[in-house]
């Protein structure tokens, strides 16, 4: 008896050790304070969270609210369909260069044309502030101030700042300032006084140019030439004298 009381004693003092062991334990790791922590936590994160999403929530509500307010009102609906149907701008550029137009004031009438059309024909002179393009035929004197083409019939004396002559016959003397032309195939019956010539044609008369003068291949003259300087090319006829008397140099004083 003695020996199973002293078990039964031990059994007594093995449970009170057990019983004070987890006291200890429950004081050192007091559950129920980390359970009130972890819910106190808990829920302060959960108002937390109420709150933010309650923040976002009052930010959702507004732009949802004006989203609703656009698609409900029929003039911004319909902005947005136009800016959705509109197609792309077509972008142009433009490498050609950009023409400015000008006004001359001091375009002179010279460079406007009269014309005498063929089939035309006028017994007297004429006097002309302008170019005289004469296609017909004029029984009389011509004055131009501008240039002066002939291809009709003209008898009489021509003066222009610049002639060319394409007809078959011109009777008359011819007295400009610039070049005077004689085209191939034109006969002029009379004397030739210009700045610088050109004659490819046949002339029967003097020729006083004060600059050079070309003599065509094909040109046939019959009258004595005075000019600055001459050039014959082969195959020329000319029927008289000579002169460079407009020349730069001196030929007396060379010889003296």
């Amino acid at each position: 008896m003695g020996f199973f009381k002293d078990l039964a004693d031990d059994a007594v003092e093995v449970g009170n050790d057990a019983e004070e062991k987890s006291s200890v334990l429950d004081e050192i790791f007091d559950m129920s304070g980390i359970d009130n922590k972890a819910n106190a936590s808990e829920s302060e994160g959960s108002d937390d969270t109420a709150s933010l999403f309650d923040d976002a929530s009052d930010g959702s509500d507004q732009v949802d609210e004006a989203l609703i307010e656009n698609l409900l009102d029929p003039d911004a609906s319909a902005d947005v369909e136009s800016v959705i149907d509109a197609p792309e701008e077509e972008i142009i550029v433009d490498d050609t260069p950009e023409v400015i137009a000008h006004t001359d004031d001091s375009t002179t009438d010279v460079d406007q044309v009269t014309v005498i059309t063929k089939g035309t024909t006028i017994n007297g002179s004429i006097v002309s502030d302008c170019s005289l393009n004469v296609m017909g035929t004029i029984n009389g004197d011509i004055e131009c101030i501008g240039k002066l083409t002939i291809s009709g019939c003209v008898v009489g004396n021509s003066v222009a700042s610049d002639v060319y002559v394409n007809a078959k016959r011109l009777d008359g003397n011819i007295d400009s300032e610039g070049t005077v032309k004689i085209g191939l195939g034109t006969v002029v019956v009379g004397d030739i006084k210009a700045g610088s010539g050109v004659i490819a044609g046949a002339v029967k008369g003097e020729l006083d140019i004060k600059g050079p003068v070309i003599i065509d291949s094909t040109a046939i003259i019959k009258g004595n030439i005075k000019a600055k300087s001459v050039q014959m090319n082969n195959g020329a006829v000319l029927e008289g004298f000579c002169s460079l008397t407009y020349a730069d140099v001196s030929i007396d004083d060379i010889f003296e």
